[in-house]
């Protein structure tokens, strides 16, 4: 999950949990606050970012691998979260004291913070990428492939319900907050739906309409007999928690059902397979990457559970056996990505004369798919392609990411 949205999990958790001003208004950022509230609020928010600190430590370190061998690796682990967690509870507390905020007890603290790092943790893990929570006992990645790696449903269900807060915090004004937040947010559901269109994922006007509606009852339906303004933060907050259970349950329920579609496929075809997953796609959690793997190679299927769009199938068969793809997988580099992909499949072909070997794994494939020959085999198109390029010798010329345009 993105970085952003598990901040906004985040600072809504805070808000409806460990708010202690659960009045109809809330204290303006800019005041000094008066009760740990608002450092409540900050340390869920924190804690809920924290574990993605990991993505510096690559680049820190020149270490091109990084990203999949030490992202949501410590940092994401279950077994060390109670360490992260009263590590931030006293250095916030120190903090806090230094500037003169009251802030709520460390056991308080410890509390919140590993609400924050579990929201964190609870999300990646139903991502397709693969989080390291028993680290560093054990370096397995469990990934439950429920939702896509940003999902802006999500961020909005949890996001939304704040904003409405906000705007209805007092009386005063409310009515001008709420119809400009919902004008902006409605622009900006259509424009997101352009730039998807655009990259040739399949967004509809009628979603952003549906999208527009939706924010208006948030923040449109509540100037009814003001009833926004006696919500009061910590009751629309909540309201969001549920919102966003409730979708997490579906996502759920979709990835059930399009993993029984992708067995029975599996069985109709007679394939014999080692493994079968589906993956989300954007931008709904009705989309889904059907995948295959078999003893020849990946079978990649396309498809939407509500119907609508033409189901999109690719075969990626494995190459010949050669002295150069078996010296490609004894390198050091390589054997880490094929630990860490769970759908690789290999290509060789040469370029300028030089002997060239790209694995990938289909989990990030990101071309768009069209309908292949049996036997037929579809270029790469992957942010997670590893490329070795040899010496017609067999010396190794360079080896690193494929980057794809």
């Amino acid at each position: 999950m993105d970085t952003v949205t598990h901040g906004i999990v985040g600072a809504l958790i805070g808000k409806a949990f460990f708010d202690d001003n659960p009045g109809p208004t809330a204290l303006s950022w800019r005041e000094r606050p008066r009760t740990p509230g608002r450092v409540a609020i900050i340390s869920a928010t924190l804690g809920a970012i924290f574990p993605d600190i990991d993505v510096f430590a690559g680049p820190l370190a020149h270490n091109s691998l990084a990203l999949i061998t030490w992202h949501r690796n410590i940092t994401h682990s279950l077994l060390v979260l109670p360490l992260w967690a009263v590590l931030l509870a006293l250095l916030t507390r120190w903090l806090a004291a230094k500037i003169g905020w009251p802030a709520p007890s460390i056991n308080k603290l410890i509390g919140i913070y590993a609400a924050g790092l579990a929201s964190h943790i609870f999300l990646d893990l139903l991502t397709s990428f693969g989080t390291m929570i028993w680290s560093p006992l054990n370096y397995a990645r469990p990934a439950w492939d429920w939702l896509f790696i940003i999902d802006l449903t999500l961020t909005s269900l949890a996001l939304v319900p704040q904003l409405a807060a906000w705007a209805f915090r007092k009386p005063d004004g409310a009515a001008a907050r709420a119809v400009s937040l919902w004008a902006v947010l409605s622009a900006a559901a259509f424009a997101v739906a352009a730039i998807v269109r655009s990259l040739d994922v399949p967004f509809p006007t009628v979603g952003a309409f549906g999208a527009s509606l939706a924010f208006a009852g948030f923040l449109i339906l509540p100037l009814r007999r003001g009833s926004g303004t006696r919500t009061g933060r910590v009751r629309w907050c909540r309201i969001g928690v549920a919102l966003v259970a409730c979708y997490l349950a579906f996502a759920g329920g979709m990835h059930h059902t399009a993993l029984q579609r992708m067995v029975e496929f599996a069985d109709e075809q007679r394939l014999p397979y080692q493994s079968i997953a589906v993956m989300p796609l954007p931008p709904s959690a009705a989309r889904w990457a059907g995948l295959i793997n078999s003893d020849k190679g990946v079978y990649r299927v396309e498809f939407n559970q509500f119907g609508g769009e033409p189901v999109k199938f690719q075969y990626f068969s494995d190459p010949p056996p050669n002295r150069y793809l078996d010296a490609a997988r004894q390198l050091p580099d390589m054997q880490k990505f094929l630990w860490f992909a769970r759908f690789p499949v290999a290509r060789f072909i040469e370029r300028d004369g030089q002997p060239v070997v790209q694995v990938t794994d289909l989990r990030f494939y990101g071309s768009r798919p069209t309908e292949l020959k049996p036997g037929a085999d579809a270029a790469f198109d992957s942010g997670f392609t590893l490329e070795v390029v040899f010496n017609p010798d067999g010396r190794v010329l360079s080896d690193h990411w494929l980057r794809t345009q």
